[in-house]
């Protein structure tokens, strides 16, 4: 359902785009004829030719994008020869694009994009390398010849030009060191804890000082024997403090202690960032606290830093390395102490995708 006698379209098909400019310029002008549609009471319940609309401008992308990797120099032309594309739309509102490489033992798939003319389009890895391959004591086949590797890795690169990306460490090593988030299998959240002891019945105060950065998850206000008293009061918490009042304490709890315990998470308390320091330094990789809450540096030798960020509201870490392209498994290459903490940290470890 494209209509070629629209000027902007005929502009989109001709021009040579980058995949950046493939996904911004489709997606717009997908969206705008679609709005067009949904306004029009003649089409807009036809949910069949909605989603013939969808496929249309998802094989024009498709197209788009393989035109643009025959561009790129990175890509060797005997790999992008190899590969063909097959696009799906399942309904009026999800598409997707898969890639596959022809083989001489048939078709391997290796990626998907997930909804690509959406906001939220992500890459799914089909049979793509993983952690556990390449930090492998015996050396696992990872499925491709050096040359194909190398092209995968600039095919996926291009990919990012156009902020497709991938979501879980898990995926694949053929994704960015730099920007890489992450949770990890630790819990990663403690308690802190101040009593007191119960003077007389009516009002009672307990408070607890918290860094900016930490993330409180829950609490409890406890006597002596364990039991809970949090439903006796209630908390405000502020950036630098943690309180629970109440104005109904019982006689019974007169000269018994009530114990204040508030969980949180904080950029202090990182058992992967342990982890890490240990690796590293068997490594000989010195790894050093930078100013501030929840920022690690290790100086590779290379003369590259790599930082590592603690994000306890979202209960993740994001490294960050000065070259933006680089992909775990090159750095990997350089410095296997990277995969080896990654695996180690990780909260799941497939051995394929």
């Amino acid at each position: 359902m494209l209509n070629l006698q629209d000027a902007k379209l005929q502009s989109i098909i001709t021009s040579d785009l980058t995949p950046a400019q493939a996904r911004t310029q489709i997606s717009a002008h997908y969206n705008h004829i679609n709005k067009q549609f949904l306004a029009d009471p003649k089409w807009e319940t036809n949910h069949l030719a909605a989603t013939s609309r969808l496929a249309s401008y998802t094989d024009l992308l498709a197209a788009k994008l393989m035109q643009a990797f025959a561009a790129d120099n990175a890509i060797a032309d005997s790999f992008l020869a190899a590969v063909w594309t097959e696009t799906s739309a399942n309904d009026a509102t999800h598409s997707a694009i898969r890639f596959t490489l022809n083989t001489e033992t048939g078709n391997q798939a290796l990626l998907t994009i997930s909804n690509p003319l959406a906001d939220d389009a992500k890459l799914v890895a089909d049979n793509l390398p993983t952690l556990i391959q390449v930090t492998a004591k015996e050396h696992d086949d990872l499925g491709y010849s050096d040359a194909d590797l190398a092209a995968l890795s600039a095919l996926i690169k291009a990919l990012y030009t156009a902020n497709y990306t991938f979501k879980h460490l898990d995926d694949t090593v053929l994704q960015p060191v730099d920007q890489l988030t992450f949770p990890t299998k630790y819990n990663n959240a403690a308690p802190l804890a101040t009593h007191v002891e119960v003077k007389q019945a009516g009002a009672l105060q307990l408070d607890l000082a918290l860094n900016a950065q930490d993330v409180v998850v829950g609490y409890h206000v406890l006597d002596d024997e364990g039991h809970d008293w949090m439903d006796l009061g209630s908390e405000a918490i502020t950036p630098s403090s943690f309180s629970w009042a109440s104005t109904t304490i019982p006689d019974e709890l007169v000269g018994h202690n009530l114990e204040l315990q508030v969980i949180v998470r904080s950029a202090t308390n990182v058992p992967a960032l342990d982890e890490l320091f240990v690796i590293a330094s068997n490594n000989a990789i010195l790894m050093r606290q930078l100013p501030g809450d929840g920022q690690y540096q290790l100086a590779l030798p290379n003369k590259q830093n790599l930082t590592v960020s603690v994000n306890p509201k979202t209960d993740t870490l994001t490294l960050h390395y000065p070259e933006s392209t680089v992909q775990i498994m090159e750095l990997n290459q350089q410095y296997p102490f990277l995969g080896e903490w990654l695996k180690t940290v990780s909260p799941k470890k497939p051995a394929f995708n």
